[in-house]
């Protein structure tokens, strides 16, 4: 277990991996209940099925806690939130704030725990806006803390759901007034690589897909 934190200072990693990737993330869920009240997102219903999808370069993170925190950059144009029925599906906000980045980052002992969340910071959660102003889609999921043995994405590749779950938050939110607008029950999280990646760990022999029931 890493220790907790006791700064936020956030650190730049430059140096690239030799085996960097494109890696694709899913996270599924239930709606709970929705309250949004205009459209699109005011068609979805409790019961709906949610997904939330996007992708990451395994190369381009950001360090919030050095040892404890790992941002990877989402990027943008991969962003989907999708509804079942009926379909309804909202991206990124665009432009994106300025100044600011969508990261999906990786949490070794936080500091109790490991875990992943969905945020503009790679220090702690809070969520992403999306198109659907001013809405914050927010993912935070946490698993005890033997579950990671590194922040480098390509290790944690496989499936997660409630084995050694400690924690949840998959909701959509707003600042002003300061309320959950949408709440979702987390079901699992999926991180596999592209094809291409496939490829290549397989050949190097370095990558095992891991499932966690």
């Amino acid at each position: 277990m890493k220790k907790a934190i006791i700064a936020l200072t956030v650190v730049a990693f430059a140096a690239p991996s030799a085996h960097a990737s494109l890696v694709s993330i899913s996270a599924e869920g239930t709606v709970v209940f929705n309250g949004v009240s205009t459209a699109p997102l005011n068609a979805v219903g409790g019961g709906d099925s949610v997904v939330m999808s996007f992708q990451v370069d395994s190369n381009v993170f950001l360090d919030g806690v050095p040892g404890d925190t790992r941002g990877y950059e989402i990027i943008q144009s991969s962003f989907d939130l999708s509804f079942n029925a009926p379909p309804v599906s909202v991206g990124l906000l665009n432009p994106f704030p300025a100044g600011q980045t969508p990261y999906f980052t990786l949490v070794d002992g936080f500091p109790v725990s490991d875990g992943f969340f969905v945020s503009t910071s790679p220090i702690s959660p809070g969520g992403v806006p999306i198109s659907q102003s001013p809405l914050q889609a927010n993912f935070d999921v946490g698993y005890v803390g033997s579950t990671f043995s590194s922040l480098d994405i390509l290790d944690a590749l496989g499936s997660y759901d409630f084995t050694g779950l400690t924690r949840f938050s998959f909701t959509l939110w707003q600042s002003f007034p300061d309320n959950v607008r949408m709440e979702i029950d987390f079901a699992s999280l999926t991180i596999i690589p592209e094809p291409g990646t496939v490829a290549l760990l397989g050949a190097l022999g370095v990558w095992a897909l891991r499932r966690r029931r």
